[in-house]
């Protein structure tokens, strides 16, 4: 039993060998992929960055610093040639800039690219393409220093100004008048709250009141509907109005049928009233005169001046 655990734990032994072998194969396998150069021109300080340093592309490990030197034809200026992976999308839309990692002071290039462009920039050992530099954080902090010291520097002389004596003692009047003030408004707080608290109370009444009067206004559209339904019925076609306006109608139709037919007639009527009248007044007279008349008939009339017969004003009447 004890040899067979013994060649179990030897055969376990190689295969984990041949795993680390195989893992070791690949590791270097990967190191010996043939990078592509790439060159930066650097302006400013390249404080913290030195050969073998990091190279991310947007935060990603992808190569190395392989060099650092000073062109000759321009006093100042860095060169900085980069090894990278193939595989690395640098587009025209991709720079770099230098970061500084944390207290440390170690740099390392930042390329980072903007998405603008999807034109690949292709690099080689006998055509070294470039990559802009673009100032890093620290390097614009910089820049901006002088101005913004400047800044302080200003705001610094307007405050010095600001706390003379004279100031500092007006603003202390305006600090008392603020406390003054402000226990004014204490008591006054403190005297208008009874009447805050019954607040509540009022606006309960003119919500009541506000409540009466929807009804009244209710009431007062139901007055209104009715009497608009009234008006409506006496202006309706056979409404009351329309009947009293045909019954006027008729009686003008009525009086004018009188004036024009019955006045007339009534008038000849009277007329022929008055006549008889007169025949019955001088037949009366004559009857007075002549009572016999009725019997024997009128007298024979006697013919006066100028008619036959006549016998002068001397002849005596039979």
């Amino acid at each position: 039993m004890e040899n067979r655990s013994h060649a179990l734990m030897a055969g376990l032994f190689a295969v984990l060998l041949l795993i680390a072998a195989a893992y070791a194969a690949i590791w270097i396998s990967k190191k010996n992929v043939p990078l592509v150069p790439y060159e930066l021109v650097a302006t400013s300080p390249v404080t913290g960055l030195s050969v073998q340093s990091q190279v991310r592309y947007q935060g990603v490990p992808v190569g190395r610093v392989e060099s650092l030197r000073f062109l000759q034809d321009k006093p100042g200026v860095v060169r900085i040639l980069i090894a990278i992976d193939p595989k690395t999308p640098i587009t025209e839309g991709t720079w770099a800039e230098i970061a500084t990692a944390g207290v440390t002071g170690i740099s390392n290039i930042e390329l980072r690219d903007n998405g603008t462009s999807s034109q690949r920039v292709e690099s080689s050992a006998t055509h070294i393409a470039d990559i802009p530099m673009r100032p890093g954080f620290w390097e614009r902090l910089q820049q901006q220093g002088g101005g913004m010291l400047g800044t302080i520097e200003r705001v610094l002389d307007q405050v010095e100004k600001f706390t003379t004596a004279d100031n500092a003692a007006s603003l202390e009047q305006t600090l008392k008048n603020a406390a003054n003030l402000s226990a004014r408004l204490d008591s006054a707080v403190k005297q208008v709250e009874p009447a805050i608290k019954q607040l509540p109370v009022m606006i309960e009444s003119i919500s009541n009141t506000a409540k009466r009067a929807d009804v009244a206004a209710a009431e007062i559209a139901t007055l209104a509907k009715s009497a608009q339904q009234t008006i409506n019925f006496l202006n309706a076609p056979n409404g009351p109005l329309h009947l009293a306006g045909q019954s006027l109608e008729s009686i003008q139709a009525t009086a004018s049928q009188v004036r024009n037919s019955t006045l007339p007639d009534f008038s000849i009527l009277s007329l022929s009233l008055t006549d008889a009248a007169r025949s019955f007044t001088f037949t009366s007279r004559d009857l007075r005169q002549a009572p016999q008349s009725l019997i024997f008939g009128p007298p024979p009339l006697v013919a006066g001046p100028g008619e036959t017969g006549f016998a002068g004003f001397g002849a005596q009447k039979r």
